[in-house]
């Protein structure tokens, strides 16, 4: 199998590419030439080492995510595990509220237990949850981040942005439908993390969106 371009990002490109006779996802940072080279090297060194960092952390804690099979910090490329499956923004189109309440309360259990554990994922779009064989993934930890257990003004910013990611995804794609799919998620999310917790990071999620004027209706 040749190797075949999957996404261009502002950050990457993705590459579908067969290694050592299985399917495997390249992920590879791309330099940006507005920035001195050295420091852009330093930037996209600390990222592509945060994010094996993170899905690592996140494996150990029982979440599933791609296997990292290779780290080359020379070409800053990741080699990953290629994870065939249906997004969740697509399930979501495909399947009636019934079947989606426990896959959305899946959905909350892994980013309460992301928030838990010090990780936010920097990017909750419904198209980063695949779901393939049974199993519920999360993919693509480009934009996340490691910060300190220790539930501060801080730290509930940081998991109520990660929240507002997923909120805006389920609202522009499935209006009111994608609403009602948010309390499950925000059922078993809270749970996870601890009800205090969670009312704390719901209220800076309001703040949130009221300041970039969306609708608050969390």
């Amino acid at each position: 199998m040749d190797k075949i371009l999957l996404a261009k990002g502002a950050e990457a490109e993705l590459y579908l590419e067969d290694w050592l006779g299985i399917k495997t996802v390249l992920k590879c940072r791309i330099c940006k030439k507005y920035r001195n080279p050295e420091l852009d090297y330093k930037i996209r060194r600390r990222r592509t080492l945060c994010e094996v960092r993170n899905m690592l952390k996140a494996r150990k804690l029982g979440i599933n995510v791609p296997h990292v099979l290779e780290l080359d910090l020379s070409r800053l490329c990741i080699r990953l595990e290629y994870i065939e499956g249906i997004n969740l923004r697509d399930l979501t189109r495909e399947l009636d509220d019934k079947l989606l309440e426990d896959l959305y309360s899946e959905v909350g259990k892994i980013v309460g237990k992301l928030h838990l554990n010090g990780i936010m994922h920097g990017d909750l779009a419904l198209t980063n949850f695949i779901y393939s064989k049974g199993r519920l993934y999360v993919i693509d930890f480009g934009l996340s981040y490691d910060f300190q257990q220790v539930f501060d003004k801080k730290r509930i910013n940081l998991c109520a942005r990660d929240i507002n990611v997923l909120l805006r995804n389920l609202e522009a794609n499935f209006g009111d439908r994608g609403l009602r799919l948010f309390q499950h998620f925000l059922n078993s999310y809270s749970e996870v993390l601890g009800f205090e917790i969670a009312k704390n990071v719901v209220k800076e999620v309001k703040r949130i969106r009221s300041m970039a004027r969306y609708a608050v209706r969390v």
